[in-house]
């Protein structure tokens, strides 16, 4: 009896136990954590299914902001190149600023001081061939801004004596005609090109008008008999050719992903696109979700790119041209792709993506009386931004190292376009009649109103509350810009 009832005690105490043991295990591995995106819950050290639907909403976003910033260069010439074709530019038209740039034309960092030329080529249907006259000079390049070929200047392979291009696409393998060409080898099927007619004065333009409708593009296929040309004027007509914004960015990446073969230097950034919905040979289609996650990164991936953009994280020796100065350099890179043998400069490479397009070989080498250089200021002598509540002036030394022009434009930093004003122009400098001081020094002013007693040719129209920059674009550089023996001077508050 006393056996039974000491065996039936243990039985109960086990029983208990056994029954005691899921209560226990489930309120002991029941954990909240804390996490950037909020607490989150794991049971027995496991994500919950509402857990890990916040991780990959954060991780979608954060790999649409990290694409975002890296896609920069084939969104923007992918936008630029669906607004050509828009205008009506193809396989034997192209588009020509024959004023130069005009403010309702919102265009990166354009100028306005030569005129323009440029096309889009779809080599998907088979080579094109471009007939380049003498005195034109600009660059070609893949969908992601970089550089195929340079045409005309010291860079180029006719040396800006003109000559006949062969664009090939990708693995091209076909038919090669009998007649001399400067052979191009594209690594994407979409092609922009842009050319200028460099005046020395606004009297030049008509000359120079001629001269650009002296171009020809044609498919190889049509070398023997080629259509005749159409040259869209955009004398007077509005036009947007900057990247899009939100949701609007990955579609129109998605598109171009899907018109260019992928290439190998790209494959890391393209498999996180893939998680994303948006990969080569796929329909974009995302869902309620994804739509708002891609519209948020875009937003937040555009503000980073301003960060990058106005606040680089770059030593001050890189950055700043000259000591002490306000000027900055916007091309820092010895590679024109923006490689170094052991890794890509990912930030001057967003940087330069969101504030201007289009690069060139020539853009990284020192080539006195060649080309153009460029030089950017954002801030006063005293750190102060520029903005249309204020004046300033800006004032340039004698022996301004420009063998053929110099000029100075404002561009606004929303649209970072040439800025919209009553003048209509957003340029001052040789070309538009700059009046010197005495001594051959050139005073500049950028504000509200025309200070008293300064030339209007002088003056350049900034609107309160609308922040800017500016360019010093100086082409056919001289060596005193080189070695530095010439430098502009900074933004000065007019009080």
């Amino acid at each position: 009896m006393i056996a039974f009832i000491k065996t039936k005690k243990i039985l109960s105490l086990a029983l208990c136990a056994v029954l005691s043991i899921p209560l226990f295990l489930s309120v002991s591995q029941a954990e909240l954590r804390e996490s950037s995106i909020g607490p989150v819950e794991y049971i027995g050290g496991y994500p919950t299914k509402e857990t890990a639907q916040k991780f990959y909403d954060e991780l979608d976003l954060q790999r649409a902001v990290e694409v975002y910033l890296w896609a920069l260069p084939m969104a923007s010439y992918g936008a630029m190149a669906e607004a050509h074709y828009k205008m009506g530019a193809g396989d034997h038209a192209v588009i020509v600023a024959d004023n130069s740039g005009e403010p309702q034309q919102l265009i990166l960092t354009a100028n306005q001081d030569t005129i323009y030329m440029s096309g889009v080529l779809d080599l998907a249907k088979g080579p094109m061939v471009l007939d380049v006259p003498a005195g034109l000079l600009g660059t070609m390049n893949n969908i992601w801004q970089q550089p195929l070929v340079d045409i005309g200047g010291p860079f180029s392979p006719e040396q800006n004596r003109g000559g006949r291009f062969l664009i090939l696409p990708p693995d091209y393998n076909g038919p090669m005609p009998a007649v001399a060409y400067h052979v191009v080898k594209s690594d994407t099927n979409t092609v922009v090109f842009y050319l200028r007619a460099i005046p020395l004065s606004r009297d030049d333009f008509p000359e120079l008008q001629k001269l650009v409708r002296t171009f020809r593009q044609y498919r190889l296929a049509e070398a023997k008999n080629p259509p005749e040309m159409t040259f869209i004027s955009m004398t007077g007509k509005k036009a947007d050719l900057l990247t899009h914004e939100g949701f609007e960015f990955f579609e129109s990446l998605s598109r171009y992903v899907n018109a260019n073969p992928s290439r190998p230097q790209d494959m890391a950034m393209l498999g996180m696109l893939e998680t994303l919905g948006i990969a080569h040979g796929r329909e974009f289609n995302p869902d309620k979700r994804m739509q708002e996650i891609l519209t948020a990164a875009a937003r937040k991936g555009r503000a980073m790119a301003e960060v990058v953009a106005w606040h680089p994280r770059l030593p001050e020796k890189s950055l700043h041209p000259y000591d002490k100065s306000s000027w900055k350099r916007l091309f820092i890179s010895a590679d024109p792709t923006f490689h170094t043998p052991d890794y890509l400069l990912i930030d001057q490479r967003s940087r330069y993506g969101f504030e201007a397009i289009g690069t060139s070989k020539s853009m990284t080498v020192a080539a006195p009386g060649q080309g153009s250089q460029y030089v950017c200021v954002y801030q006063d002598d005293n750190g102060q931004w520029l903005t249309g509540d204020n004046t300033f002036s800006i004032q340039l030394p004698k022996n301004i190292p420009a063998a053929n022009f110099w000029s100075l434009t404002v561009y606004d930093n929303h649209s970072r376009s040439l800025i919209q004003n009553d003048q209509g122009r957003a340029t001052v400098g040789t070309v538009h009649g700059v009046v010197p001081n005495a001594d051959g020094s050139v005073d500049t002013y950028y504000g509200p109103k025309c200070p008293d007693g300064v030339s209007e040719a002088n003056w350049i129209q900034t609107k309160p509350g609308v922040g800017f920059f500016v360019y010093l674009r100086l082409y056919g550089p001289l060596e005193s810009y080189f070695d530095k023996t010439w430098r502009p001077g900074d933004p000065k508050l007019v009080k």
